[in-house]
Order: structure tokens, then sequence, then C-alpha cells
């Protein structure tokens, strides 16, 4: 399916430079792009890369200093304009609704119009899963599990496990019963091998578009807010409460029972210890301002040669 360069920059809402009848049979990262092909070009560097690539056009952002001389389509939001732009030459494949032969579903169940439950997947007692859903394989659904419409889980996603609650009793272990559930919003998508534990009483939530990434674990009664971003291999301890619009890098870690406000990012590899106010940019650990965090770490780096001239002038204190 070609498309035009006219048409192209009409999806991303951008500023056509170059001929508008080109036609574009696909995309391309910038090393592999044919002759017919698009790409994609996020600052001057790459903007020579396709300045020399067989691309016949690309797009890039609007505030770059140096645009290329072949044609290319100017964009606001870059990532935006990726996403719309891979989306019209995604091959996507068609996913019919219903439940696979080899699924396990409880009759106790109840799944919304439109749904597509792949192979393998186990879906427990009363659990409830809202139209347009697409569950991939392997995926397990704990009694009592609920999942809102168009969300997706990925394989491997275990929803509803006990939440890891313990009493200790003589040297020994007590179980504590987890009575709780799952709760996941409209359009949510977790990704591949993600844990979310159910709630000791009451539910784990996961609001409304928040995107969490393979091999994360949410603990028993987190409440995640809306439209977060999780990346990978991400732990977040129980009766932890992320606020709307939380995003973390990966490997970050966090304690239980604290809360970070709405707007916070979260740096990769960060150990999160204590409550954080919205619009915060933290990083390190213990966690704390971005700005800091960097600030120290240059004058750690710094005292190797600090070290060094107190040594000198010790010596030289010596032989006076």
């Amino acid at each position: 399916m070609k498309k035009t360069l006219k048409e192209i920059a009409s999806l991303v809402s951008g500023e056509l430079s170059g001929d508008p009848k080109i036609s574009i049979k696909s995309v391309a990262n910038l090393e592999d792009a044919q002759e017919d092909e698009l790409t994609f070009a996020a600052d001057e560097k790459a903007v020579e890369v396709f300045e020399k690539s067989k691309a016949i056009a690309a797009i890039v952002p609007q505030n770059l200093k140096k645009f290329p001389s072949k044609p290319h389509i100017k964009v606001l939001s870059f990532k935006l304009a990726m996403a719309k732009v891979l989306g019209l030459f995604e091959h996507k494949k068609i996913l019919s609704s219903g439940v696979h032969k080899s699924a396990i579903v409880s009759k106790s169940a109840k799944i919304g119009n439109g749904c597509s439950i792949m192979a393998g997947v186990v879906i427990g007692d009363h659990c409830v899963i809202g139209k347009d859903t697409v569950i991939h394989p392997n995926v397990v659904l704990y009694d009592r599990t609920v999942v809102g419409e168009r969300c997706i889980l990925h394989a491997g996603v275990i929803l509803g496990v006990d939440g890891y609650g313990f009493a200790p009793a003589g040297g020994k272990y007590e179980k504590i019963p987890q009575i709780g559930n799952v709760i996941l919003e409209d359009d949510v998508e977790i990704f591949a091998n993600v844990c979310i534990s159910r709630a000791t009483m009451g539910s784990t939530i996961i609001k409304r578009g928040t995107k969490i990434d393979n091999l994360s674990h949410i603990a028993h009664n987190c409440k995640i807010g809306e439209d977060c971003a999780i990346t990978s291999l991400v732990a977040i301890a129980g009766s932890t409460e992320l606020k709307n619009h939380v995003s973390v890098g990966g490997t970050a870690a966090f304690n239980d029972h604290i809360t970070v406000g709405e707007n916070t990012v979260v740096m990769g590899r960060a150990g999160v210890t204590k409550d954080i106010p919205p619009n915060s940019v933290i990083s390190g650990f213990p966690a704390q301002d971005h700005k800091k965090e960097l600030e120290q770490q240059a004058a750690i780096r710094r005292l190797p040669k600090i070290i060094e001239k107190l040594s000198e002038i010790e010596k030289l204190l010596k032989k006076q």
C-alpha cells in the first residue's frame, strides 16, 4: 500500500519540503532504507546519515538547526509522528474474536464482545473481561480479576497472584490470606511476563491508559494512576501509589507505602524510598532531585584529584 508524501504530511500535520507526489512504499531505519522508503532522522547527526542514505524522504523534528536537502516532513512531535506513520505501514495481524480451544475459562467468568483469548490462557472463577480486549498466549488471570475494555495483555502476564504477605510465628512464617483482587481499567497494556499481585484486602488497581513493560512486578494493594508509563524490570513494593502521568525508567525500585506525585519522572535504576512531590524528576539511590544527583556524582568523580592534591599539601607541610 503506497502513500504519497502529501498524504503522510497530512497524517502527521507536518510541513512538507519536496515533491508532494513522491510515492512511499514502506518505512525503514536509516541504515536499511531503500529508494522508495521513508525514514526518521531525530537530530542533526541522523540528518547527515539520511543525506547519504538511499531513503527518498524523512520525518524530522521542526526544531532542528539544520534541515536536510532531500525531501522531508517537519513535525512538532517526532515520536507521535513516528507512531502514526509506522501504524500506517504496519502489517497488522487480523485477530479473530473468540476463545482458543486450548484456553481454560471458568464457567463463572464473563467475557465481553470482541475479545480475543489466545492459546494456553487460563481465566479463573468470577473474572470479568471488558469488550475488545486482547489476551495473548499463556496469560493467567487468577480468580476475581477484572480487566477493562480494549486492554492488551501480552504473553505470560499473570494477574492476581497472591500478594507476598507473611506473619512471623515462632521462627516460621504464617501466610496472611490474600482475599482481594486486581483491577485493570480500560486501555491498559501489560507487556510480557509482568506479575501483578492481588490485594490483601480490597484491590490492586491499574488505572486507565497505563502501560507496563516486560518483567515488571506490581505488589499487593498498589495503585497505579492514569496514563503512567512503566518500563521493564521495575519493582513496586506493596501499598505504593503512583499518581497520574508518572514515567518510570528501567530497573527502578520503590519502597512500600509511599506515594509518587503526578507528572513525576523516575529515572532508570532509581531507588525510591520516600514520598515524592508532584512534577519531580528524580534519580539515584536513594532517589533525589535529578540535578542534585548529577552534582553529587560529578563531585565524587573529582575526589581522586582532590585527595591527590591534599596528599601533596600534606607532604609540603611535613617538609616545613
